[in-house]
């Protein structure tokens, strides 16, 4: 047992070192993103948005939820105290998934929405392990510290994806999604919200977003895709057989902060909660 206990302590200080040179890699990479005007920064709820702001040029840096499961009212309540529950070791538990573990809390773990069944289990550090790996904890003290320092004194680009679920209250997502925005438009900030969700067509139809502005400085996308983004195949799962449809939502926000308070011209508007 002795032996056991200082081979899980080895290996824990190595994971360490190696996220410790991952990290200084990370902040080298994203150095000039944060003094840029405006940071694009994913809410999750899960790794995708982060993957796809990644993969097209747009991440600023790491938030507190790139890399886990979580869901807006999780980020809210955590907003309203300041996360300062987050990284309580009393707070936080090892619970099974599949062949491993993952560690959520169990602060964080009341919702009203309805949201896919497994963001509903308490904010996950799906690939962190804040309670044995040091650099882990100290990479989310980081990600704290700068959400913190920016709220209210930077403008933002939040992506935000919602996986639909028979059960979805999508008027009830905008309004939490809304009130997230009060948090930081603040002092005069302009930060904006981008929702996208998928709605599943048939495959003889044509890949297409829909674009849904609101006046909160919440924006809305439905894409109209093929397969579900999840499963075994990579590129389906990463939904990279999408980026096509993601660099267009992308070019509609940066033309939609060009024309300002002007009505957008560009894509059909649908009406909220139809899909």
């Amino acid at each position: 047992m002795k032996g056991e206990a200082i081979e899980h302590c080895v290996r824990d200080h190595l994971k360490s070192l190696k996220r410790t040179i991952t990290n200084l890699h990370k902040k080298w990479k994203y150095r000039n993103s944060f003094s840029s005007e405006v940071s694009w920064i994913s809410l999750g709820e899960n790794c995708l948005p982060d993957d796809i702001l990644r993969r097209h040029n747009r991440k600023s840096f790491s938030s507190v939820f790139s890399s886990g499961r979580s869901n807006i009212e999780y980020i809210i309540q955590m907003e309203k105290d300041n996360y300062r529950n987050l990284l309580k070791k009393e707070h936080l538990q090892h619970f099974p998934d599949g062949q491993h573990s993952v560690v959520r809390s169990t602060f964080y773990k009341n919702c009203v929405g309805q949201y896919s069944e497994r963001h509903m289990l308490g904010f996950e550090f799906t690939h962190h392990d804040p309670l044995r790996i040091k650099e882990d904890n100290r990479a989310f003290q980081r990600r704290i510290s700068r959400q913190l320092q920016y709220r209210g004194n930077k403008n933002f680009v939040f992506l935000y994806h919602h996986r639909i679920t028979e059960n979805s209250d999508l008027a009830l997502l905008r309004a939490h999604l809304n009130e997230f925005l009060t948090f930081y438009n603040t002092q005069g900030r302009d930060c904006k919200m981008v929702l996208f969700y998928q709605h599943i067509i048939a495959e003889n139809e044509t890949k297409r977003i829909d674009f849904t502005p609101h006046d909160t400085g919440l924006l809305e996308f439905t894409c109209h895709t093929h397969e579900i983004w999840g499963g075994d195949d990579l590129e389906t799962f990463w939904a990279k057989k999408d980026d096509g449809l993601f660099a267009e939502m992308f070019d509609t926000v940066d033309k939609y902060n060009l024309s300002a308070d002007k009505p957008y011209p560009g894509s059909p508007l649908v009406p909220a909660g139809t899909v």
